[in-house]
């Protein structure tokens, strides 16, 4: 019984030890991985985003009539103001006075060409009468995101015809190396300059003004792209006896 026992525990004894004695062919296969030298470097580059257009906000007060009567004289005034855009409405809601009658105040927008900006407000007072107000309330210069998207692409593009320049200098200057892309992150573009919005009085002087023959509103917003990049290439292989 003594016997077994004590040949159980060396064959235990046995088991636990396979591991350790595997321990260093394990290290020497993870010392063996190759390393990678890297480079890293910022790049940055601007362009502009340009708009032609402004996005104008109209407030519509009407009286009287139903939901559906009272959204097509809206929708008609907001046209009689500039038809060369398409207006929507953004917000709609009915009020009571005190006598019990309804009132309806709604929010419109539209993208119009600078062309149609010069004497915006008064033609919102005369498309106005008894029963139906309009107001100018707003005009934001701001690039539709279509415009700004169109900039963002031509950044990145510019960046990526860098960063392949960079590759090529980097590989002449370390020859024999083959660095390449190993990494490259965008931050969020920077926009600045241009005109954001209007203050209302100064967009209701801008907008009574006649525009400038050479169609002198166009605005611009800077864009400002930057990338992190790495570049990597294997380090050499160390002479054999080191």
């Amino acid at each position: 019984m003594r016997s077994l026992i004590a040949a159980s525990l060396i064959a235990t004894a046995s088991l636990v030890a396979l591991p350790l004695a595997a321990a260093p062919a394990t290290a020497q296969i993870m010392a063996a991985q190759p390393v990678q030298d890297q480079v890293t470097l910022t790049l940055t580059a601007e362009d502009w985003v340009k708009t032609d257009t402004a996005r104008v906000s109209l407030t519509v007060d009407a009286g009287g009539g139903n939901a559906g009567s009272a959204r097509a004289d809206v929708l008609k005034a907001a046209q009689a103001v500039s038809d060369k855009g398409e207006w929507r409405v953004v917000s709609f809601d009915r009020q009571q006075d005190a006598a019990g009658l309804d009132h309806w105040r709604a929010a419109l927008e539209a993208r119009l060409p600078e062309a149609q900006l010069g004497g915006l407000a008064d033609r919102a007072r005369q498309a106005s009468r008894a029963g139906l107000q309009i107001r100018v309330e707003g005009v934001d210069f701001t690039p539709t995101l279509a415009e700004q998207e169109a900039v963002r692409t031509r950044l990145r593009e510019t960046l990526y015809r860098r960063v392949t320049e960079e590759m090529k200098g980097l590989n002449a200057a370390f020859p024999g190396r083959d660095f390449r892309v190993g990494r490259v992150d965008f931050n969020a573009p920077v926009m600045s300059g241009g005109m954001r919005r209007a203050p209302v009085m100064a967009m209701a002087k801008m907008a009574d003004a006649a525009p400038a023959e050479d169609g002198g509103l166009d605005v611009a917003q800077k864009a400002t792209q930057t990338a992190h990049v790495t570049f990597s290439a294997y380090a050499p292989a160390a002479p054999a006896g080191r």
